[in-house]
């Protein structure tokens, strides 16, 4: 007996919750959305050493100010050239993580030279994968027509970014991740190969988040309109070129 029902209110149904420990039969659809958070907390550890590098400079100039301040009679000289070089690069490491927040909240944009683009990816994954034996070759830069190519740049840092860690993923062994790409009058094909390069193994996939699903790099490709092809060797991609052109 509850006080409601000596009052005469009726008592209200309580909410059923849905029981946990009961896994779907089959896995649920990755949406944009999921794969773009997935990306990200991947890609998290790469952002934080490019940041990390960025500001390392400022270190090493504080430094040699205070070794030229510890004289009896300071040399005024080199302190002016210390302040102007400190101004300098605490300017490009504040625009270097200005540029990173591109990866970090990516948003539609005007168009980025397509070489330029695979470069961004190659040295912003290149150290962490390297960790982990993987060495990113970047042959792209090799075919001149490229560099006047232009496409969106969060279609490339997004699907070819999730590309490379994917492949790094499901390789049994460390190996060497090979871009290499190709102009056409409307796409730009992009062909990624995983060859073993006999590095000793390096550090695990991952320790704080899941590893990268196919499902997740088709869901960013999708939303990219960029075209994408597993094969034995590796992965094909394909991107839509814009009209903008640096030519």
């Amino acid at each position: 007996m509850t006080l409601g029902n000596l009052v005469g209110i009726p008592t209200p149904t309580p909410i059923k919750l849905p029981v946990p420990g009961n896994p779907p039969v089959s896995p649920l659809p990755v949406t944009e959305e999921g794969a773009r958070y997935a990306l990200l907390q991947r890609l998290m550890p790469a952002l934080q050493h490019q940041v990390m590098g960025n500001f390392q400079s400022l270190d090493m100039i504080a430094v040699m100010m205070e070794r030229h301040l510890q004289p009896a009679t300071p040399d005024l000289s080199s302190m002016r050239g210390d302040c102007a070089l400190l101004g300098s690069v605490s300017q490009a490491a504040v625009q270097s993580v200005v540029n990173l927040m591109a990866w970090v909240r990516p948003q539609l944009d005007s168009g980025l030279a397509f070489d330029a683009g695979v470069a961004e990816c190659a040295k912003v994954l290149g150290a962490e994968l390297q960790f982990r034996g993987f060495v990113v070759v970047n042959e792209v830069v090799q075919v001149d027509a490229l560099a006047v190519a232009m496409v969106s740049g969060r279609a490339v840092r997004s699907v070819l970014s999730a590309a490379l860690i994917f492949l790094s993923d499901q390789s049994p062994v460390p190996a060497s991740l090979v871009m290499r790409a190709n102009a056409l009058p409307a796409r730009i094909e992009l062909s990624i190969d995983l060859i073993p390069n006999g590095q000793p193994a390096g550090n695990a996939a991952t320790g704080s988040y899941r590893l990268l699903d196919w499902q997740d790099v088709e869901a960013l490709a999708a939303a990219e309109s960029a075209e994408l092809v597993r094969s034995n060797t590796g992965i094909q991609l394909s991107f839509l070129r814009l009209a903008v052109s640096l030519g």
